[in-house]
């Protein structure tokens, strides 16, 4: 499908060029940063990351009216979000990359870009039939925030570039699939429908989102 050729452009050029592969690899990408930007330090990403999708509810209470109503945006999100953060739990484990800093062997891929792009396919999603300038602001962040992980000596090229595809992948898969999995739930369900929650946690540091649905 046209739809998920960019996640699979980026997913390709991100293995084709691990290591030293690749007519300008990753470790060329890191001798430029190391050569052109020594100790550069500047941890935005972490938050960067969850920007757009934050953009999304955010426009929703400004009046903007996205694809769908928020039952239905948490779960596409929250569900694009751990399929694409499962994904990379298990190439990080599968793979052992070493960062470019040396700090552990889980490199690849990387887990901020994947996030990101999760969000900024997520708010190009909601409001693409708008303006094209949401879905442009949302890629343009992530990108930022996959450059970051590179300039601060987190991640290779690589591990970026992959995990935007995947981030992107999941996101887009779970939209195309979105109306036939909502119609399977007996009745289908909405905000009014008390078998459905949506709640945050805080435990020990992690924290995120919890959803639980009832069948009877």
């Amino acid at each position: 499908m046209r739809t998920l050729l960019v996640p699979a452009v980026l997913i390709g050029t991100g293995i084709a060029t691990m290591y030293d592969r690749g007519w300008y690899s990753s470790y060329d990408a890191q001798q430029c940063i190391e050569e052109n930007y020594p100790g550069f330090y500047v941890p935005l990403e972490n938050y960067l990351m969850f920007l757009p999708a934050a953009g999304v509810y955010g426009l929703n209470l400004a009046g903007i009216k996205g694809k769908y109503g928020f039952a239905d945006r948490s779960i596409i999100y929250l569900v694009s979000m751990g399929l694409t953060m499962a994904t990379t739990g298990i190439l990080k484990s599968g793979t052992g990359v070493e960062r470019p800093d040396g700090s552990d062997l889980r490199s690849f891929p990387s887990n901020h870009a994947a996030i990101a792009f999760v969000s900024a396919a997520f708010l190009h999603e909601e409001f693409r039939d708008r303006s094209i300038w949401y879905g442009i602001a949302g890629y343009s962040i992530a990108t930022f925030t996959g450059v970051l992980r590179m300039l601060n000596n987190k991640h290779w090229m690589s591990d970026v570039l992959v995990g935007a595809g995947l981030g992107i992948l999941w996101t887009k898969a779970l939209y195309l699939c979105y109306p036939a999995i909502r119609n399977s739930f007996p009745g289908g369900y909405s905000r009014k429908n008390n078998n459905l929650s949506l709640a945050p946690y805080l435990s020990r540091g992690y924290y995120g989102f919890s959803l639980h649905y009832t069948i009877h």
